[in-house]
């Protein structure tokens, strides 16, 4: 049986999740919560399949992404022990432009 990674969340990817529920919430309460809950299921899926998301060192040191939904992208490390989300686009955002710590 494969190992199960820890599931570590970097401060930003917990700003991005608050900003998304925070959008959709305006218009309904029930999905943005249910939205929100299914990209932590996503986030969460990465722990026993971390090589789901194509590496991307072209925009920060171990940065692999895990597009979902056709609206979200997840930025995420494979580390030793857990998997690090870094951060949660949402929308279109262009996260090809920012450099990842």
């Amino acid at each position: 049986m494969d190992s199960v990674l820890a599931l570590v969340y970097r401060p930003a990817a917990l700003d991005d999740l608050d900003a998304i529920f925070d959008f959709i919430c305006a218009d309904n309460l029930s999905r943005a919560m249910s939205f929100v809950e299914d990209i932590r299921g996503q986030c969460r899926r990465l722990c026993t399949h971390p090589q789901l998301g194509p590496a991307r060192p072209d925009i920060g040191v171990d940065i692999r992404i895990f597009p979902m939904r056709s609206r979200v992208v997840l930025a995420y490390r494979v580390m030793s022990e857990a998997i690090e989300i870094t951060r949660v686009f949402y929308g279109g955002q262009d996260y090809e432009a920012l450099r990842y710590e």
